[in-house]
């Protein structure tokens, strides 16, 4: 009798907001005040990004930067040029591409699809996998989630939902059991 085929396994890698990431790399010292990527460096430029400061100060995305200065006096915006954006997603594309030949860059930056069956098998398993490319992330100096599935959107749930961190799943039903626990508004761009 001839085994079931494995079922093919994905994993999300999610390094949230990265436009926020690399203002913050840049400036550490701006780690505790509120802190806005903009389009462009004008007043009434759009709000991209906003850290967790920014945001208790009731500062969103889609705001204008004159109108988030009036609510927090710290604040501090910042420009992230496509060019750096681009640079950055070449970087975490060659470090992914390490850990299988097949990864898929999403619209969204720092948002990527793994095949986890690629090279998992140099590693002790998945979970030695999943911990080894996440270690690799942070050694980087990225904040990122890393979840191992059996389908993109549900592992992209439970990826948004742990906001750092890794976790293979090893029974799809466990996998849309996670998954149902995330709320909706995590599948959109993260915060």
């Amino acid at each position: 009798m001839v085994p079931p085929p494995h079922p093919r396994r994905v994993a999300c890698v999610d390094v949230p907001a990265l436009p926020l990431q690399l203002v913050l790399h840049k400036h550490p010292d701006w780690r505790d005040d509120p802190v806005v990527v903009v389009e462009d460096d004008r007043p009434q430029a759009r709000i991209l990004w906003a850290n967790r400061p920014a945001r208790r100060a009731h500062i969103r995305r889609g705001q204008r930067c004159q109108e988030a200065e009036a609510l927090a006096s710290r604040l501090h915006a910042a420009v992230v040029p496509p060019a750096e954006l681009e640079r950055t997603g070449t970087e975490l594309l060659r470090l992914l591409l390490g850990y299988s030949p097949s990864v898929e860059p999403q619209a969204e930056p720092g948002l990527f699809f793994v095949d986890a069956g690629g090279l998992h098998e140099l590693f002790s398993g998945l979970d030695a996998w999943a911990h080894a490319l996440h270690g690799a992330l942070q050694q980087r100096g990225f904040v990122a989630s890393v979840v191992v599935g059996f389908a993109r959107f549900p592992a992209l749930a439970i990826a948004r939902a742990r906001a750092g961190g890794w976790r293979v799943v090893h029974e799809p039903a466990d996998e849309q059991r996670l998954a149902a626990r995330a709320p909706i508004a995590l599948l959109g761009p993260s915060p």
